[in-house]
């Protein structure tokens, strides 16, 4: 071959040369074959129990989805907690330090080396032979899996060694302790501009077994109005707490804003935890909601008001003291009181007003007349009608402020903070899945995958609405891929915003959603869902 292509090199270089890059090529793409190895096993954890003298059998499904096979290892080794973020430490097996007395003594793979095909999956079964003394209390250890290259092979080859692992959480039965506490529970901030807050919860595992807390973070206003409700571990996203350690979770808060919902509020954290028995820990913090700048506004408007309606009321009770009969003199001499002294009624100015009004009022006969005779007594007691103005006006938004503040729900979006990816919620999740349980629809309704998917979008600013409506459309058959808010919004229609290869569809649809408004639109986005309902207050009627 290297003769040849000597040969080919002297006669022919412009072929030698497309020869030699081919076979750079060829390379380059064996090696970034190599070197994009990916593996993944299934499950990623076993969580069990076991007696004593008991042997308890199960596998791990190893996946390679490579075009190539691979040959992987198995290794076991105890895993312990580190730091407060759910990390662990793989910790080798020392069996003269151990003597017997850890899980990973306890555990036997039955295969060495496990050859797997390319795009196939194998199970690699493993046995846990619990020893008659096995401490009682929970061990934990991790079933490492990896590549690496045959010590046989002389070779020269590029390969990317990659692990993957799979906990396994033991609970030995006997003397069980399970006993934990809310360590502490904050927020970054006790004094917001928005409401927006970020928790800080930490819970101690006091016992010797792992626990996994649940419960959630009910959030409620200075009227005791529910704002925002974040679920822990309702789907397991944080996961256990092992024991003689401390998890910190971290939720961001994002609720919709409102005039009325300014001041004080209220976090409660309830958590539940225990097998043989339930208990329960919970603790609260409060932070304020204070928005400064639109609070001095509303300062200063206050402010101005009160004066000027002192400067009103002084202004009415000297009209009083004159129609009296008793003059003020404007300098430093106290009232003094005339001949012609009666006494009047607190509504003399007003009846006197209206008596004024009569007189000049029969003597109009035009309408025109009777047009300037209005303007002319609104601009000589102007004073009068824009005290009264402003005064209706104020008890006008004093009502709608009681009226938002009595509002028992508001939209709101949770972050989970600290996990592999960001994980987000709108209350709308939290909404769906409470209306689920009680739900008069079907709820057992296999998916239609016909139909397009389908997102909602709550723009109503009315709680709830969106949740509402996936569950009928589920029931319908539809798949609905996800519901959020959009904080802020308070549109009155409802709208299907669809693909135009959809029309029929989404004509079909609008039937369905109460007759809602259509527009087609081509949706460049790597969105699943082809057809977006942005849902209006219109809904709201609807559904009631």
């Amino acid at each position: 071959m290297i003769s040849t292509l000597k040969t080919l090199i002297k006669s022919r270089p412009l072929q030698a040369g497309l020869v030699l890059f081919s076979i750079f090529i060829f390379s380059y793409q064996s090696v970034s074959a190599q070197s994009a190895l990916s593996l993944s096993v299934s499950p990623t954890i076993f969580d069990m129990s076991a007696n004593p003298t008991q042997n308890w059998t199960s596998f791990v499904r190893v996946i390679n989805p490579n075009p190539y096979e691979i040959r992987v290892y198995a290794n076991v080794v105890n895993f312990a907690p580190q730091g407060e973020l759910g990390q662990g430490k793989f910790v080798p097996l020392i069996e003269e330090e151990s003597k017997g007395k850890t899980i990973a003594e306890w555990i036997d793979v039955t295969a060495d080396e496990i050859v797997i095909p390319p795009e196939q999956t194998i199970e690699v079964p493993f046995i846990v032979n619990v020893p008659e003394d096995a401490p009682p209390g929970g061990h934990f250890a991790a079933l490492l899996i990896g590549t690496k290259p045959p010590k046989e092979d002389k070779q020269t080859q590029v390969i990317t060694s990659q692990i993957v692992t799979t906990l396994l959480f033991l609970r030995v039965t006997g003397d069980i302790d399970e006993s934990g506490n809310i360590r502490s529970f904050r927020t970054t901030k006790k004094i917001l501009e928005q409401p927006q807050a970020t928790f800080e919860l930490r819970f101690e595992n006091t016992g010797n077994v792992h626990i996994l807390p649940q419960g959630e973070i009910r959030i409620t206003n200075m009227w005791g109005q529910e704002r925002g409700v974040i679920p822990i571990n309702r789907s397991s996203l944080y996961g256990n707490v092992l024991p003689d350690s401390v998890r910190k979770y971290d939720f961001t808060w994002t609720g919709e804003w409102s005039p009325s919902d300014v001041g004080r509020y209220t976090a409660i954290a309830s958590l539940a935890y225990g097998e043989d028995g339930r208990k329960f820990s919970s603790s609260e913090v409060t932070f304020w909601v204070i928005p400064w700048k639109i609070l001095l506004s509303v300062l200063l408007v206050l402010v101005g008001f009160g004066l000027l309606f002192t400067w009103a009321v002084k202004l009415y009770i000297k009209k009083m003291l004159l129609m009296a009969g008793v003059s003020q003199n404007l300098g430093a001499k106290p009232l003094v009181s005339v001949k012609t002294k009666r006494r009047v009624s607190v509504v003399a100015p007003i009846e006197e007003g209206m008596l004024d009004l009569r007189e000049q009022w029969q003597e109009t006969s035009s309408l025109r007349e009777r047009v300037s005779t209005l303007t002319s007594f609104v601009g000589t007691y102007k004073v009068f009608f824009g005290v009264v103005f402003l005064v209706i006006l104020f008890i006008t938004l004093i009502f709608a402020y009681i009226q938002s503040a009595s509002v028992s729900e508001r939209a709101y979006d949770v972050t989970f903070d600290g996990l592999s990816e960001e994980v987000k919620i709108s209350s709308e999740d939290v909404k769906y899945q409470e209306l689920k349980e009680q739900s008069v629809y079907d709820a057992s309704t296999e998916p239609d995958l016909s139909l397009p998917k389908i997102q909602i979008v709550n723009r109503s600013g009315v709680s709830g609405l969106a949740a509402d409506l996936r569950l009928k459309l589920e029931s319908d058959g539809y798949q609905v891929i996800g519901i959020e808010n959009d904080l802020g919004s308070a549109e009155k229609n409802t709208v299907i915003v669809y693909d135009p290869e959809l029309s029929e569809e989404a004509l079909v649809l609008s039937q369905k959603v109460y007759g809602a408004l259509l527009s087609a639109f081509s949706d460049e986005t790597d969105s699943e869902a082809l057809i977006t309902i942005y849902v209006g207050e219109d809904l709201q009627n609807a559904v009631q």
